[in-house]
């Protein structure tokens, strides 16, 4: 993927994306996906360093589903966390991680810099500006031995911010990840002829809405797994049955957290699923 900018996290201290990575935690390689309700929050775990993409939907949701979780997967310390887009799904958890990791770096797509509802939110949690990096459209960085490519999809006046979502994929060797906030399949459009989006895991777009993880998508990506972030019963239907069907299309197993935490492990050079107690399924609509 060409990248606009490129910083490099292999020392834990970025100057041009302002972000510095410390802390001693678990020497292993983890993804999971926390069971938080209708909202999102995803756990990195990299020798020793930890990135979270998205706070949570509320205080309360950080507080008693996000803090108990992070600290049964060892972790003592955030050093960033990656925010798609300033939906309140995504970022409500905000006040009780800046509070609980003083040190964490809090990153937003620079197209919501100026974001009237954005920059309301960050003066009502309390968060200091110096503590925001902005994103710009594309870049690449490693963590260790985990490459993370960016891209930030251009908000049209008029347009909805979901389209702004950060695309992530996160990846070491075979093992890789894509995780796209609420895009629609009209920004994925754009994105999928902007690098290669191939991966093992693929997060459906916008909790599992039908406005997302187009056919077109997920034949880029080309997913083993399919991972739907989305509250029990949910009052939206998420997942929607077209995801299912056009999972099942590229057959893709699927997992989604309202039946609990999703955890992986790269083992062997790929991403293992590591919560067996975790019911997951054919990506064909039950």
């Amino acid at each position: 993927m060409s990248a606009a900018l490129r910083f490099g996290i292999g020392g834990f201290f970025c100057l041009s994306a302002g972000w510095y990575l410390g802390g001693v935690q678990l020497q292993q390689t983890r993804l999971t996906f926390l069971s938080v309700g209708q909202g999102d929050c995803a756990v990195i775990q990299h020798k020793g360093r930890t990135i979270l993409v998205d706070a949570g939907p509320s205080e309360q949701a950080a507080r008693w589903d996000v803090m108990p979780k992070l600290r049964l997967l060892g972790v003592t310390d955030v050093d960033l966390v990656l925010l798609t887009h300033p939906d309140l799904d995504h970022i409500g958890g905000i006040p009780v991680l800046a509070r609980a990791f003083p040190r964490a770096t809090f990153s937003m797509p620079s197209a919501f810099e100026k974001n009237v509802d954005w920059l309301d939110h960050v003066r009502e949690f309390g968060l200091a500006p110096n503590r925001v990096k902005y994103l710009p459209r594309q870049m690449t960085g490693d963590l260790g031995d985990l490459r993370i490519d960016v891209y930030c999809p251009e908000v049209w006046p008029g347009g909805s911010d979901n389209d702004g979502s950060m695309f992530l994929r996160v990846s070491e060797g075979n093992a890789s990840a894509v995780l796209s906030g609420d895009a629609s399949a009209e920004a994925e459009a754009v994105v999928a002829v902007n690098g290669d989006w191939s991966s093992q895991i693929m997060k459906a777009g916008h909790h599992g809405s039908r406005s997302s993880s187009s056919w077109e998508w997920l034949s880029e990506v080309k997913p083993k797994w399919v991972v739907v972030s989305c509250g029990r019963n949910n009052s939206y239907g998420h997942p929607h049955k077209e995801v299912l069907e056009r999972a099942a299309s590229v057959h893709a197993q699927l997992a989604r957290t309202d039946r609990g935490d999703v955890r992986f492990i790269l083992k062997g050079g790929s991403f293992v699923l590591e919560s067996p107690d975790h019911s997951t399924e054919s990506g064909d609509a039950h």
